[in-house]
């Protein structure tokens, strides 16, 4: 039991969006009829289509043109048909475990009509139920008041004895099927249950343009009589009761199955939050590591250059010689914090590849390409609405929610995005002799230049400060063209993580609301008080 009007203000506050409207449209539409509303559920090729058929032909009434008979799946919507003082519902069959959309669908709609009915039938066939059980048990498990769920054994005559030749067999052969359908689903005696032939030896096949004295042959024995009677003993005094208790049935099912989803959306995307907490924690590791290579290279840098410089202006030192030893000392310098760059790049590539290969990834990877594509996700199921109808649009309230917050698509998962200089791969996009040459070549021609003034240069502070100017300026040089390395595994790790990055605040908020819609509809259900009405026996 739960409190209504708790539960549409629930749904108004959802994340992502409101649900409450749909649901209520839908209530709204049910609680106007003003005739109790019968629902023929079960799985397909349980003869429900057929059981309504003769319904409507007993009674006088035509049979409308979406009736179809049929050995295979032939209903797939929900559609209404009046017989005496009801509205009878035909709906599609349960497709237990099937993994086509459109059986899927056909599942959905029949849950769905069942949760907006007075009165509901549960047609099985002889063998009663099999694989579809754990879904009807559900159903009954919900709040039916007295005479309001019915149980019709359908199609008898397929039961394996021919009541034209043994009556007395068949007869008993009913009645047990009734013990083993109560004990099937522990019913008690107040709940209706009728054994029926409603097509005898497929008399009427898939005709439908039909008369009662198709069956007059039958009526002794195929149970029909007994059904079309509790058809007109359906009270309309009851229907307010009935009403009430589907009102609450409806709404109870509609919190369950929007619990179900939430908590569902809840675990994929605590998963995907968790992938982009990861990768904001690795760029600030790898960014870190990276800071920490670049200030070490720097500090390494400062004196060298000048050293190179006081060893030039020794007399024994020659333009060649000294060409060279500047590019042996720039060499060294670049090999030394180039590998250690590396092996960054490679801690890095193989951080990535172990997290692709995770489970989690592929479905962060599909979040990305979803909020990527540019397709609008706010779009409603079609059906017969009720919760079941619903609940999937619960996931694209929140796709929409997410993209909202971002203002744009997010790049392709995966961290291929890269900037121009870096779009070659990770790393260097020069070689270390590259770099060393022009450093080595332009650091020869500013000493060969000074080299007629090498002692004045030592002793001159003038000339000293000149000096100092060109080892600075040279240094930074050095620094210039080192950055490049730097800056190209600086984009490679913003890019590695860039998707991880640009949706953690909003994904780590989405799985707040949801923690908070779960815990407040949890809450629902423990503070459930309404009572329901006396219904009559």
């Amino acid at each position: 039991m739960v409190d209504i009007d708790a539960v549409r203000d629930w749904l108004g506050r959802l994340p992502g969006g409101s649900l409450v409207g749909q649901y209520v449209d839908d209530w709204d539409a049910f609680e106007k009829l003003d005739r109790p509303v019968v629902t023929l559920f079960g799985s397909y090729d349980t003869g429900k289509s057929s059981l309504l058929r003769r319904l409507l032909v007993d009674s006088g009434g035509d049979v409308p043109g979406w009736l179809t008979i049929s050995a295979r799946h032939e209903t797939f919507e929900v559609n209404d048909a009046e017989v005496g003082g009801c509205i009878i519902r035909d709906t599609p069959g349960f497709a237990v475990g099937a993994s086509d959309i459109r059986a899927q669908n056909n599942s959905r709609r029949s849950m769905a009509a069942v949760g907006l009915t007075d009165v509901g039938i549960a047609v099985l066939t002889p063998q009663l139920a099999t694989a579809e059980r754990d879904m009807l048990q559900k159903l009954f498990t919900r709040e039916w008041p007295v005479g309001s769920m019915w149980f019709v054994i359908s199609r008898f005559d397929e039961a394996g004895v021919d009541p034209e030749y043994d009556l007395a067999e068949y007869r008993q052969l009913s009645d047990r099927k009734v013990r083993e359908l109560r004990e099937l689903f522990e019913l008690d005696d107040k709940t209706p249950v009728f054994v029926v032939s409603q097509d005898p030896f497929q008399t009427a096949g898939p005709d439908t343009d039909l008369s009662r004295e198709t069956w007059d042959d039958f009526r002794d024995w195929d149970g029909m009589r007994d059904l079309a009677d509790a058809f007109e003993a359906v009270s309309p005094s009851a229907l307010p009761r009935w009403r009430h208790t589907a009102g609450q049935r409806y709404w109870t099912a509609v919190l369950d199955e929007t619990m179900t989803e939430l908590r569902r959306q809840l675990s994929e995307y605590t998963a995907r939050a968790d992938v982009a907490a990861s990768g904001v924690a690795r760029r600030d590791v790898w960014e870190s590591e990276l800071d920490t290579l670049d200030r070490a290279a720097q500090a390494s840098l400062d004196g060298l250059i000048e050293e190179v410089m006081r060893r030039s202006w020794e007399p024994s030192s020659g333009p060649g010689a000294l060409q060279a030893e500047i590019q042996r000392t720039l060499d060294e310098w670049f090999t030394k914090h180039e590998v250690r760059l590396q092996r960054l790049q490679q801690s890095i590539r193989k951080t990535k590849e172990r997290e692709r290969a995770r489970p989690s990834w592929a479905g962060f990877a599909s979040l990305v390409a979803t909020l990527g594509s540019g397709e609008d996700a706010s779009t409603t199921p079609a059906g017969a609405g009720g919760a079941a109808e619903h609940v999937e649009t619960v996931g694209t309230m929140l796709i929409d929610m997410l993209k909202a917050a971002n203002n744009a698509p997010v790049p392709n998962a995966g961290g291929k995005a890269r900037s121009a200089k870096a779009a070659g791969g990770l790393g260097r996009h020069i070689g270390i002799a590259e770099a060393a040459l022009p450093l080595a070549v332009y650091l020869a021609k500013v000493v060969d230049a000074q080299g007629a003034d090498r002692a004045r240069l030592n002793q001159d502070k003038a000339a000293a400060e000149k000096r100092q100017q060109v080892v600075t300026e040279c240094t930074q040089r050095t620094r210039d063209t080192w950055q490049p390395f730097v800056d190209d595994v600086r984009e490679a790790i913003v890019a590695e993580t860039r998707d991880q990055v640009d949706l953690d605040a909003s994904l780590r908020q989405l799985v707040k609301q949801l923690q908070e819609a779960v815990t407040e509809g949890e809450g629902l259900f423990r503070a459930g008080t309404v009572p329901l009405p006396e219904t009559e026996a």
